[in-house]
């Protein structure tokens, strides 16, 4: 998200008068408990687009229900191994989940002094997050976060558009990640880039998405090419008749979004964003209704593209999960949401320090908070009883 949407809600909720006082009392409205249908599970096998859903090898489609590792990608960790380690991905494989989403910080592989010269650390360390989630059943989806150029979503990626030579190197570090990762069947698929954020059109996104996407059937033709909507195009955040999204040519494709709605709810309270006194209320019976509205429009391009669909991030900020703000409810009407759409999907995210299951950017898990009524929730939808 980027800070410039961030001031411009937090001042427009507040003009509405949002900025009320925390709700005084114990919810009224229950989490709804809900058993999901579970993720597909059993070796990883290839996967593919094919007409609006994701299938395998064998043609079967697959659920995919997963959380992002974030990897301190904001503080551009290079080599984040505090951040994780083997036994999260069993406690994903625990929640019921067989996906993450493994963002990226270009740094990891390559150094701004010797572009196009990978890091052998780096690969190392991928190869490391491969292994772990193939002994835990997860797919793992790599997810540019943080580009050559710069971060997109805090405005601060102008450089990935201006400069030429960005791009290149852009394209060129996804072609390696594709060369490295043909044969592998844990990655489900190449995430190009996180919230683009242009600076005059939108096909600024598409000319470079397509090209990523050539340079990546050079040397693998398997895996699906994941291109996400626009974010904003010259900071403007009003979406097009098409939500946004752009199209490339390519035979396997999905198409990407993110979704926090509503905004002064997700994210009350957030610090950086300038909303610390914007509150959100507290989540009740009429939110199921707005949700299924707003994630409208999303799913009506994809039915009316004929492409499949992901929600890659959705989430909570943490205070709205205190002062009985109840956002635990505001998760469990989502996931029966997405789970009636079919979508597959990626909890943002794992471990950080706003948006987590577990609180502490600069802890470990084992040191870290949990959330531990969202770590509940996860299990009681998703794990068969």
């Amino acid at each position: 998200m980027s800070l410039a949407r961030f001031v411009a809600l937090a001042i427009f909720c507040c003009s509405l008068g949002s900025c009320a006082s925390v709700p005084g009392k114990a919810p009224d409205y229950a989490p709804s408990l809900k058993p999901l249908a579970p993720a597909s599970t059993g070796p990883q096998r290839f996967l593919h687009a094919a007409g609006t859903q994701i299938v395998d090898d064998n043609g079967t489609p697959v659920r995919l229900r997963g959380v992002a590792f974030g990897n301190q990608v904001w503080g551009k960790v290079r080599l984040p191994v505090g951040h994780h380690d083997e036994s999260d991905y069993e406690r994903v494989a625990a929640m019921g989940m067989n996906l993450v989403r493994f963002y990226l910080y270009y740094g990891t592989l390559e150094s701004d002094a010797t572009p196009h010269q990978y890091l052998a650390d780096g690969w190392d360390w991928l190869d490391r997050n491969v292994a772990w989630a193939r002994a835990h059943g997860i797919y793992l989806i790599f997810n540019v976060h943080a580009p050559q150029g710069g971060f997109q979503s805090l405005g601060e990626g102008g450089a990935l558009w201006r400069e030429p030579e960005n791009q290149k190197r852009f394209v060129a570090m996804w072609r390696a990640i594709a060369q490295r990762y043909a044969d592998e069947p844990v990655v489900a698929g190449y995430d190009l880039l996180n919230e683009p954020n242009v600076l005059r059109d939108k096909r600024e996104w598409q000319q470079l998405a397509q090209a990523t996407a050539r340079a990546i059937r050079e040397v693998d033709t398997r895996h699906p090419v994941i291109v996400e909507r626009v974010n904003a195009v010259g900071g403007r955040w009003e979406s097009d008749a098409d939500m946004n999204f752009v199209t490339i040519d390519d035979p396997n494709v999905i198409y990407t979004f993110h979704f926090y709605e509503p905004f002064r709810f997700t994210h009350t309270h957030a610090p950086w964003a300038n909303m610390q006194n914007v509150e959100g209320g507290q989540w009740d019976a009429s939110g199921a209704a707005l949700l299924k509205r707003e994630l409208a429009p999303y799913l009506a391009w994809g039915a009316r593209n004929k492409v499949p669909l992901y929600l890659g991030e959705f989430g909570l900020v943490r205070y709205a999960f205190e002062d009985n703000r109840n956002g635990v409810a505001w998760a469990a009407d989502m996931l029966d949401l997405v789970d009636a759409a079919g979508l597959p999907w990626t909890w943002h995210s794992y471990h950080e320090d706003y948006f987590a299951l577990y609180y502490g950017d600069q802890k470990t898990v084992a040191e870290a908070t949990p959330n531990q009524a969202l770590i509940d929730l996860f299990k009681a939808k998703l794990v068969p009883q």
